[in-house]
């Protein structure tokens, strides 16, 4: 496609390309990527439909230069980044073409630091443009003229006959111009000369996350540093993009922000649920499902609240000069139904309703949805009559069922629904999904009255916030789908396909009037089109039967289920260590970014009735597995607390066990024209942040450029501040970036907040830089120089970047090290010289004495009956830790009748044996040590230990041992020691592909050696 045809895409009908020309944007970074610089001039004429009058307009990557009457405006456009058509344009900037408007060119001369520079209008320009070959640049003042610490955008370009072209229009237009040249026109809100361009101008102004457009949620959840270009020291990347990206977020942060501390939010209560039922007719009460437990008992506790500056851990992490307000300062939500307690809404998903053959060539009606929805009516009972059916949508045996309270029907809009098969050959329907898209708009008043009870009933916490109403909220966007992913243990990368090509197909159609150019929205600053998509929405939810199954071997699956030494949690937390979906989450190999809350529930699947079960009922035919979930997604603009998740094993009509979830969904509670006027000041604020208007002398200076840390030790936080200021008079944003492409951008200790942020003219911000090791953190740098000397690169974007050293000295400790390096530590290790300063293996010592130190004080120290059952003070266990690390006499006596000081030691050696970077007894040994079955044979097993472990073991159990016979009384402190220390002296490996044993096991082997 021609430049001029992408053009026309932009233009509407009454307006024409009269002369194009390409040309690429001048930075101050030689490391810009020409693609990302490349920009397409064009003038295009305007005809009224009153006034037949050519009106003239440029446009720029695109430059439009339009004249109403004797008016002219000169627009700046790009090409779109991350879009399928590399050609696709964008318009960037306008200009209107009067008073001070001028173009300035001068010839490049390779070798020459000096271009000669005039004016288009002088005989200079002409000579200029009749050397074919010449380098030509231009820059752009605007109409108002630009301020003195500014420089107008710049552009080259290599087709001097285009220019030439150009140029004389442009002139000519500027002639022509009867507007005021002092006159100072807002071209968005112009009513006279440029109202033609209005609609250009707000498509330019569209912030895409602030639009009422679903967002594709997989995108927008992650953290904002990770989807802007990629980029390092001396490497800048696409800094116009990430300008742009940086404004939109930081606008959207603010509004949201503002608005919630305002009126507060919404919370709707929505019940999920997901049934395989096999091809059968429902043929019991479905009540336990439908209904389920009285919504106070919870099995899941809330999720920490996610604010719109911290989304999915660290989504927006960013700043602004200015404080943001405290949790205590936001109002709380309030339930949209507040009268009634019962779910507001209910999302259904079947899978195989219907098995026939004939189904998947044609449609064999809705009989079976008929009887299912009847059923699910019958199951609310006496409470079906404030539920009415919204919505369905059936493929094959896929059916989704949205039902909702009368009372909030008049609250959905814009609901759509698709499907797409990936069954036989990819596209049959006995495999794929189908999808429900809604809007939610909050009542416009929420009668409080009685809140503070619904609040209580549903275990939420709620302190009464603002009930006042809104003239006009904004409504919130969900998405649910249903999903049957292929079957079988082995097709696991088919599974991961199949969502991957669901996320694909799975696609909502627009509305012709919203995408239709210059509809009902052309005038809305937020408008962005529409990109149909599967993951848009403000909350996504997805009840599946995923199929996804364990990776262990059958008898050993069925042995743990039934294996009564486990407990429920701990039982399914071993399992599900294996589970095929957990590992493609975590392998991002599918259902990236989604949700799900803890499973305290039996396999759902596959159950079957006669002779071939198990005593737990499964087919002994097909492996257990929890082939039936329920996961959600998150957004900045509502917050998904989950409240249950649980299978209703009480309803026996099918292979499979239905599964439901409760949720509440705290929404945003604003009002929309607020939110867009909101929007429009601030944007007003940094639209010039992309750098494309022109190019600022100034921006930010960096106050303390050397950070020194002093020095830093294991547990321990210190923090330093480091001061950034806007010292221009425009609005400008800073991000940090590795030194190289494949580095991190900060080193592992330290954490940085923000990472990124927006700073208004003469606003200031503090950067927060943390140091803290952690285990994981210190078992490296045990093994390192102490030298902890870094560089952290601050990028100004469009600008320099800040190179900020960072300096500290690392303390070596004991904490976090394996066993045998500290049996061949030659002094205490805050002593070493080096980190490879040690003994030879075959000099090494019996026992770490870090260990004996702290058993030796304890044996000789009277016992009291709360340790190791209650933690120690934190400031003592430090100073032992420090006394442990450099080899100092502890400050405590053993005779101390202080019983803090007692259990602080206790806590000590706890902390150590679970930091130890192995465990005490290997994990490969730790099925031997359940076959054990008396003392004699438990201590037979420890010759099977390393030396280091075996010494270790015997002087801490000898220990517990004691004390245990010293505090008899206390019938059940032996079996509380045991439970504590069990999971620390046999801790599992993770990486390990083998099962762990039951943690009552691990038990009964300690207790050989204590009891």
């Amino acid at each position: 496609m021609t430049i001029i045809q992408q053009l026309q895409i932009l233009l509407r009908s009454t307006d024409e390309v009269k002369a194009i020309l390409d040309v690429s944007l001048i930075t101050d970074s030689e490391s810009a990527q020409d693609a990302q610089s490349k920009r397409v001039l064009a003038v295009i004429s305007h005809k009224d439909d009153w006034n037949l009058s050519e009106e003239g307009w440029y446009v720029a990557d695109t430059f439009f230069s339009s004249v109403v009457t004797e008016v002219s405006s000169l627009f700046i456009c790009k090409y779109r980044a991350n879009t399928i058509n590399p050609e696709e344009l964008e318009i960037q900037r306008i200009f209107p073409i009067y008073g001070e408007f001028s173009i300035v060119i001068s010839q490049m001369r390779r070798g020459a630091n000096d271009n000669v520079s005039q004016p288009f209008t002088t005989a200079w320009t002409k000579s200029v443009l009749e050397q074919p070959r010449a380098v030509i640049t231009l820059s752009i003042t605007p109409a108002e003229g630009l301020p003195s610490d500014a420089h107008p955008a710049t552009f080259s370009t290599h087709d001097v006959q285009g220019l030439k072209n150009l140029v004389g229009v442009c002139k000519k237009l500027k002639e022509v111009s009867d507007v005021d040249p002092d006159a100072i026109i807002n071209i968005a809100s112009s009513t006279t000369h440029f109202s033609w361009l209005r609609p250009y101008f707000t498509k330019r102004t569209t912030i895409t996350s602030l639009a009422t457009t679903p967002q594709d949620l997989r995108q927008s959840i992650r953290p904002l540093i990770d989807r802007l270009s990629p980029a390092c020291a001396g490497l800048m990347g696409d800094d116009h993009s990430d300008a742009q990206a940086i404004r939109d977020e930081w606008i959207l942060a603010k509004t949201r922000s503002d608005a919630r501390r305002q009126h507060g939010g919404r919370e709707l209560f929505i019940r999920i649920g997901t049934f395989n039922v096999n091809g059968k007719f429902p043929s019991q009460d479905l009540s336990a499902w439908i209904q389920g437990d009285r919504i106070s008992t919870v099995s899941l506790p809330p999720l920490k609240a996610v604010s719109p500056f911290s989304l999915g851990g660290d989504s927006f992490d960013w700043t602004t000069g200015s404080v943001q307000p405290s949790e205590e300062s936001i109002p709380a939500s309030l339930p949209v139904d507040p009268s009634d307690p019962d779910p507001d809404m209910f999302v259904l998903g079947f899978q195989e309703l219907d098995l026939s053959t004939e189904a998947l060539i044609y449609s064999t009606g809705t009989v079976r949805e008929d009887a299912w929805c009847n059923a699910v009516f019958a199951a609310l009972g006496e409470k079906g009559q404030k539920y009415e059916k919204l919505v369905s949508k059936q493929l094959v045996g896929m059916l989704i069922v949205v039902i909702v309270k009368k009372v909030l029907v008049p609250c959905f809009g814009d609901v759509k629904t698709c499907a797409s098969g990936a069954g036989i050959l990819g596209i049959m329907g006995n495999k794929g999904g189908t999808a429900v898209r809604l809007t939610f708009t909050p009542p416009m008043s929420v009668a409080s009255k009685e809140t503070e009870s619904i609040a209580s009933e549903r275990t939420v916490s709620v302190t009464l916030g603002s009930a006042h109403s809104v003239p006009s909220p904004g409504p919130t966007t969900f998405t649910f789908v249903n999903a049957h992913l292929a079957a079988f243990d082995e097709m696991v990368d088919k599974r991961n396909l199949d969502f991957m090509d669901l996320s694909r197909k799975l696609s909502f159609e627009a509305d012709a009037a919203t995408i239709e150019d210059g509809g009902n929205n052309a005038d809305d600053p937020l408008y962005s089109g529409i990109d149909p998509n599967s993951g848009e929405g403000g909350t996504g939810k997805a009840t599946f039967n995923l199929n996804y199954r364990v990776d262990l071997p059958d008898t050993q699956m069925r042995n743990v289920l039934k294996d009564e030494e486990w407990n429920g949690k701990e039982k399914f937390e071993a399992l599900l260590r294996f589970d095929q979906l957990k590992k493609s989450m975590q392998d991002k190999k599918a259902f990236e970014g989604f949700i799900e809350g803890t499973i305290e529930h039996m396999p759902t699947y596959r159950f079957s009735p006669g002779l071939m079960m198990d005593k737990l009922g499964y087919d002994l035919k097909r492996k257990p597995a929890w082939t039936d979930r329920i996961l959600y997604m998150n957004s900045s603009t509502s917050r998904v607390r989950q409240l249950s998740y649980r299978a209703h094993p009480e309803i026996v009509m099918s292979d499979h066990r239905p599964v439901s979830a409760n949720f509440v969904v705290d929404m945003d509670y604003y009002d929309k024209n607020e939110l867009r006027s909101s929007a429009s000041d601030l944007f007003d604020q940094v639209h010039d942040l992309d750098g494309e208007s022109s190019l600022h002398k100034g921006g930010l200076r960096v106050d303390n450029m050397y950070i020194d840390f002093e020095k830093i030790g294991y547990d321990t936080k210190v923090q330093r501040m480091v001061t950034v200021r806007n010292t221009s008079k425009y609005a400008c944003a800073f991000r940090f970036v590795p030194i190289q492409l494949d580095a991190p951008i900060h080193p592992e200790w330290l954490h940085i907040h923000p990472m990124l942020g927006v700073l208004l003219p003469n606003e200031a911000t503090e950067i927060t830089l943390t140091a803290h090791v952690d285990n994981g953190t210190a078992a490296k740098l045990n093994q390192k120089a102490s030298d902890l000397s870094s560089t952290l690169i601050l990028h100004t974007v469009l600008g320099k970047d800040h190179f900020i050293s960072i300096s500290a000295e690392y303390q070596y400790t004991c904490f976090a090290n394996s066993l045998s390096r500290l049996t061949r530590l030659k002094a205490p290790i805050r002593s070493m010289n080096s980190p490879h300063d040690l003994l030879p293996e075959k000099n090494s010592i019996n026992a770490p004495r870090e260990v004996m130190r702290l058993v030796n004080w304890m044996m000789t120290s009277t016992p009291s009956s709360d340790m190791f059952l209650q933690p120690g003070d934190p400031i003592l266990v430090k100073n032992i830790r420090e006394c442990l690390d450099t080899g100092d006499e502890f400050p405590y006596a053993p005779d101390t009748s202080d019983t803090k000081v007692s259990m602080a030691f206790a806590t000590t050696l706890l902390l150590l044996l679970d930091s130890l970077s192995e465990s005490v007894v290997p994990a490969s040994l730790h099925q031997r040590c359940l076959e054990m079955n008396d003392r004699d044979e438990a201590f037979e097993l420890l010759d099977a230990l390393p030396p280091a472990s075996v010494n270790v073991w015997i002087s801490v159990t000898a220990f517990l041992h004691f004390i245990c016979q010293i505090l008899s009384k206390n019938t059940n402190y032996t079996e509380d020691l045991a439970t504590i220390f069990a999971p620390v002296l046999l801790r599992d490996d993770p990486t390990s592909t083998a099962l762990s044993i039951s943690p009552n096991g691990k038990r009964r082997f300690l207790l050989y050696f204590i009891s």
